[in-house]
């Protein structure tokens, strides 16, 4: 084992499980429909009863998946744990530490963003904030929504900015993120908006 400072540590992580975790979340999105679709059709020959075990088959896969996900994951961090004694940087904690480890700059990025102040935002951070490919699409929304929090955080200083107080706000202003776009912008949504819509084309047109 030898020590590696956090964003370093972050690079070698890349570099030796970027290819299984990339496998994997690939396997959960575009393979789990057909292992779906394929198990219901096992156990069951009418068209009716094949739609109706392949969602049994569903609930009980993913929570086996879930599992074995989670195993995985947690198999990984420990092997990666033998190999670097991670070492927070910039006075991060060792938690802190982690999540960069495991999320590179934008984790460094939304740690420092979650320090500051809302008075304190810039047009920098928001424009950070809302970049990415599949938040370009929604661009103005996201600084809109940060624009009016940030507002409301100045207008009144005697409220804590945390998430509870923030959702809170949001809601009452019917600013909160809309479906589509969270199945969009969030990566977990979107892969099982993906996987989903691949399952029910299997089921409804039974292509095999």
């Amino acid at each position: 084992m030898f020590g590696m400072l956090d964003y370093r540590a972050h690079k070698l992580y890349i570099i030796l499980f970027g290819i299984p975790n990339f496998l994997l979340n690939l396997f959960s999105i575009l393979g789990l429909p057909f292992l779906y679709y394929a198990a219901g059709s096992y156990f069951a020959d009418t068209y009716v009863m094949k739609i109706i075990m392949s969602l049994i088959c569903l609930i009980f896969i993913e929570l086996i998946w879930g599992a074995v996900a989670m195993f995985i994951s947690k198999v990984i961090q420990f092997i990666f744990g033998l190999i670097v004694d991670v070492i927070p940087a910039d006075g991060r904690t060792k938690e802190e530490a982690n999540l960069v480890v495991w999320g590179g700059d934008k984790a460094i990025f939304l740690l420092k963003f979650n320090e500051k102040k809302p008075e304190d935002w810039s047009d920098n951070d928001k424009e950070k904030l809302a970049s990415g490919f599949f938040n370009y699409f929604f661009k103005e929304n996201i600084i809109e929504r940060l624009d009016r929090v940030r507002e409301h955080y100045i207008d009144n200083p005697d409220i804590n900015p945390n998430e509870w107080n923030t959702k809170t706000f949001l809601k009452e202003n019917n600013l909160e993120i809309g479906i589509f776009e969270k199945i969009v912008t969030h990566f977990f949504f979107r892969a099982c908006a993906i996987r989903y819509s691949i399952f029910l084309y299997l089921i409804l047109f039974s292509p095999f």
